[in-house]
């Protein structure tokens, strides 16, 4: 829907997706009405209808927001420019823990959102867009690394649809199955960490007749 040109036109819409966004966090989507945001927002039912049709419009426009935001919290700590930074490890380990924070935030908005995937076809393709979305955005920073000889993986794109969906498996167990506090986050952060740089970056290739560099040392695991 296009944006209300009037500065309070605008000033109510938002109200009603950010009463929608609450109502949907505590109560969920069924327990929550067009009234029960109307009346959230401090505005008339009627005023709700003049700028969404339903709530499960408001729900795909929170969702459809989210998507674009959480795509730049996780990538936003690993650009192009990083890859010639000497960091390469930490700017990995920042995009996972910044993948489970995605998912702590908000808690209930986001299992809703898992739960309607499956049964409602639009939550499920803009499911299947964050995924892509984020397949593409890795997929670009392999090939970079790539131009610039840090890598020689075989396959950039099978391998970023590897780690994302590694990466998403992981966060959503431990925050949304085992339901662990953040604290206890770090062992699963840093072993998805050791595994992407090590696969990307290490000493093991896809590509067996064309070695490339060997992990720094202080990367490498050391027996115990």
């Amino acid at each position: 829907m296009a944006l209300p040109k009037q500065e309070r036109s605008r000033r109510t819409r938002e109200k009603l997706i950010q009463a929608a966004a609450q109502l949907f966090e505590e109560r969920g989507f069924e327990k929550t009405t067009s009234n029960d945001i109307a009346a959230a927002a401090g505005v008339s039912i009627g005023s709700f209808y003049a700028y969404f049709s339903d709530k499960r419009q408001l729900l795909l426009l929170l969702f459809e927001q989210r998507i674009a935001e959480r795509l730049d919290a996780v990538f936003s700590n690993f650009t192009e420019d990083d890859l010639t930074g000497g960091d390469l490890r930490g700017c990995i380990e920042r995009c996972i823990r910044r993948t489970f924070i995605n998912k702590a935030d908000s808690p209930g908005l986001t299992r809703l959102i898992y739960d309607l995937a499956p049964k409602d076809e639009a939550v499920g393709a803009l499911c299947r867009r964050l995924m892509n979305d984020s397949v593409q955005n890795l997929e670009r920073l392999l090939r970079q690394a790539a131009v610039i000889g840090l890598t020689q993986l075989a396959d950039p794109q099978v391998t970023a649809t590897a780690i994302v969906y590694a990466v998403e498996a992981v966060a959503r167990k431990c925050v949304f199955e085992d339901e662990l506090p953040e604290s206890e986050w770090q062992p699963y952060i840093a072993c998805l960490t050791d595994m992407t740089y090590g696969f990307v970056f290490g000493v093991a290739r896809t590509v067996a007749s064309a070695p490339g560099p060997p992990m720094p040392a202080s990367s490498q695991i050391k027996p115990t």
